[in-house]
Formats: C-alpha cells, structure tokens, sequence
C-alpha cells in the first residue's frame, strides 16, 4: 500500500497509472473503519482498478465543534486494516485539504431536508469535500455506502452540475446481527448501544406495513408517537420520501424509502430502507402501492 498525505505526490501517482491504461476506484472515507467501509472496499477490488482510499475528517461537515473534536480518529489501526485489504493508494491529506471559503453550487431543498434541518452547512460541506477529491483525483468510479443515502443525493448533484467523470456505486448497508446499520458512530454509544435496535425494528416496521397495503401517514405518526413515549431515545425524524429528490408522496407513484435518525445519549444515528415497487399518497392519507401489470 502506498500512503500519500501531499496533493502534489498524489498527482503524480495519478498520472503514472493514467499512462498505464489503468482506471481509478475511490472510497472516501472519514477512517476508523468498521465492516461497512471494508465492504465498500471489497467491492471496489472485485474489478480490476486501482483502489484509492481517503481518509479525511472533514470539518465542514461538523456544525457542532464538540462533534467534530470527539469524531473518532483511529489512522494506525486503520493503515493495518487497510494494508490488510490490499488497497493500492491510502490517500491521508493534511487538515487545510478544503477551505472554509470555497464557492460551491447551491443545493436547493435536498440540502434542507431531514438531516439538513438541523445540520445547517452540512451538506455544504460534504459537496466541497467531494468537489475537491474529485476534482483531484477524477476517478472513474466512487463508492458510497446505501445508509447515507442523503449524501449519495449531494453527490450526485456535485457530479452532474460539474460535469465529474465518475459513476457512482452505490453499496448496500451492512448491519450486525439485530440489523443495526454500522457506523463509526456506534463505537461512542457503548453501555447505551442496545438502545440502538429500535433503529432498524421501527424501518422494517414501517416498510411491512407500507408493502402490504395497510399504512397512512396518521399509522406513521402513531409510530412516531410510541418512540418518544416508550423508548429512551430522540426520534429526530421518520419519513417516507420520493428517492429521486426527497419530496414528499403525492397523487404520482414514484420510487420511495423510508428514512430515520434518532439520538441516543447525543449520539446522532441514522439509516433508511427502500420500498419494493412504486408508491403514491392517496387523497385519504393512504400510501399505495402501484399494481404490476401482468
């Protein structure tokens, strides 16, 4: 494995295996790696491109400083995993790799959805970031995990608006035996962690009953009211939403999922699932699934 922690070096790097013919898989990561990054990883090596992995805390991203000082930073334990995996090029840049003043696109109400409610400039800040890697590294392909399914929509903004040569790989979520999403996160919870299983209880919950034809957004808000009243935990938001854009349902089926975060002991946890087949809301709150035409 090849560790890089200058621009400058990485460039050059990139131009020797650009001269070889050779394509580019990235895996951006904020390190202190769990199996959800490793599948990722997995994944991208199953082809025969250059794997790069970054590992960079943004602070862009962080609108609570305390957040972003307590982020768990585990680089030596991960450069042996990493090793381990048989990555090509662990890419590690140094804390000014994006500034603070740098312009980027306006994001429009994707950004001000769920976890952008109450995280103002966090999906600002994860555009630039991206913008940067991208920009520098132009790989052909990124891999992004299905549980920050949020992000993957800003990302794929980033592309589009400029014009990014890269395709986007969407990997499914990996969760752990009570099917909680992994995450970095879940190493601060500690004796608090099992109150985590209500994540993935209430979304596969839901999608039963949405898929079987026999829930309204008043079920819903019944289920929202059973978490703040009988479990230790802080529902920030459940919701079912459009996957194109996060709009909300309407007379038009359209693809959807359901989203969650909770906050355990302040620790922010989120995840989500998708709904087989097409939706709409009907005009008596009822969420329908479209019929499949024989």
């Amino acid at each position: 494995m090849l560790l890089i922690r200058d621009n400058i070096e990485l460039l050059k790097e990139i131009s020797k295996i650009r001269n070889l013919k050779r394509k580019i898989n990235f895996i951006p990561t904020m390190g202190n790696l769990h199996n959800g990054h490793l599948n990722l990883i997995r994944k991208a090596k199953k082809q025969t491109n250059i794997t790069l992995v970054s590992i960079f805390v943004n602070p862009l991203q962080f609108n609570n400083r305390i957040d972003y000082k307590t982020y768990p930073r585990t680089l030596e334990d991960d450069k042996k995993i990493l090793i381990n995996e048989g990555i090509d090029i662990l890419f590690v840049p140094a804390d000014n790799f994006i500034s603070k003043k740098s312009d980027l696109l306006d994001l429009g109400v994707i950004s001000k959805k769920l976890c952008g409610k109450d995280r103002p400039g966090h999906f600002e800040g994860v555009a630039r970031v991206i913008f940067r890697f991208l920009s520098l590294i132009k790989p052909d392909n990124i891999f992004l995990g299905e549980k920050d399914f949020q992000q993957i929509l800003v990302i794929k903004k980033v592309i589009k608006k400029f014009k990014c040569d890269t395709r986007i790989k969407i990997i499914q979520t990996i969760r752990d035996v009570n099917k909680v999403a992994l995450s970095s996160r879940n190493n601060l919870l500690k004796e608090n962690f099992k109150q985590a299983i209500i994540i993935p209880r209430v979304l596969f919950k839901v999608k039963k009953l949405i898929e079987s034809g026999s829930c309204s957004l008043s079920e819903i808000d019944k289920i929202k009211s059973n978490i703040k009243e009988e479990c230790n935990v802080y529902l920030k938001y459940l919701e079912v939403l459009k996957e194109s854009n996060l709009d909300s349902l309407n007379n038009v089926y359209s693809r959807c999922r359901i989203f969650i975060c909770v906050s355990i002991s302040e620790i922010r946890l989120i995840d989500n699932l998708s709904l087989n087949g097409k939706y709409r809301l009907s005009k008596i709150g009822v969420i329908e699934r479209k019929k499949e035409v024989d």
